[in-house]
């Protein structure tokens, strides 16, 4: 089956058996697809974008006929429910616009509290934090860039292959042991009890460890697909650096979602939060070496 940017997407059904011929649906993250086998009818960053856009709650407003910014990015911090949108009027006689709890507005004031925030005041928030977020970001790259013209960056694919080296090594030492227990048992320098003791506590070492190998070589697989040095998706944000408004384009290209606490402060979950992490990590790896090298400058 075809996508329209440009992926097959097979095996989506499948027959229970030879036997049994009823169709079943196949989850989603067992799903077969093949990236650019075919001409993209759209570009597939629109597609993206358009598939994320059909995931949130994007209802109009009966008013004004129009989409929030806000629609489908707010969320309580405390029971993770979308927030209201609500407007009142102050003792001044101005009107204003606020957001509520859905929980506290339509279920129960004893299942969540408020967590209102006036429009006004969120859309400040937002904006100092995207900007100082791409502050934050354009700091980190250009220390990562310097690692990397250091020439002598550490290479956590290389970290992550001396550390399955170790755990090889423990499994090798452990299976000796493991052999050598029947001999003890035979030669009554443990008893049988001793025996089955110990070897399944070895076989449950051996496993743990292969386990740990397992989720090793899954990172390792993750930083060689994604190298430190492109970090294309920086630019989004270094795009919409010293931004003084809001619009909707910038909240999908920028945030994932935001938690509204009930003091009125909220939490921002910016897009890319593995890539930056994996930014920081690999600083943290080579800060040494960037160290050395400032001292010699």
């Amino acid at each position: 089956m075809k996508c329209i940017a440009g992926t097959t997407v097979q095996g989506k059904r499948r027959t229970k058996s030879y036997k049994v011929h009823k169709v079943e649906q196949v989850p989603k993250e067992e799903w077969v697809r093949v990236e650019n086998t075919h001409e993209a009818i759209i570009d597939k960053e629109i597609f993206e974008k358009a598939q994320e856009l059909s995931k949130r709650d994007t209802k109009v407003s009966q008013k004004t006929k129009e989409l929030s910014v806000w629609a489908g990015f707010l969320r309580c911090s405390d029971c993770k429910r979308a927030m209201n949108k609500k407007s009142s009027t102050n003792k001044s006689g101005s009107k204003y616009e606020y957001y509520i709890c859905s929980t506290y507005r339509k279920k129960s004031n004893n299942l969540c509290t408020k967590h209102s925030i006036k429009v006004e005041n969120l859309e400040k928030a937002v904006i100092k934090a995207i900007n100082f977020h791409i502050d934050l970001l354009i700091d980190t790259e250009e220390i990562v860039k310097q690692i990397n013209s250091v020439g002598v960056a550490i290479s956590r694919p290389q970290i992550i292959d001396n550390m399955i080296i170790e755990k090889q090594n423990e499994i090798s030492q452990i299976s000796n042991f493991k052999r050598t227990l029947y001999e003890d048992w035979k030669n009554e320098d443990i008893t049988r009890e001793e025996y089955l003791e110990y070897k399944q506590k070895y076989e449950n070492d051996i496993e743990k460890l292969k386990r740990n190998i397992e989720k090793l070589e899954n990172e390792k697989q993750k930083y060689e697909n994604q190298s430190i040095s492109s970090n294309e998706w920086i630019e989004k944000f270094k795009e919409k650096k010293g931004i003084t408004e809001l619009s909707r384009d910038i909240m999908m290209e920028l945030i994932d979602c935001i938690y509204v606490k009930e003091n009125g402060d909220i939490k921002i979950k910016f897009k890319f939060e593995d890539e930056f992490k994996r930014c920081l990590e690999y600083i943290q790896n080579n800060k040494i070496t960037l160290e050395k090298q400032v001292v010699n400058l």
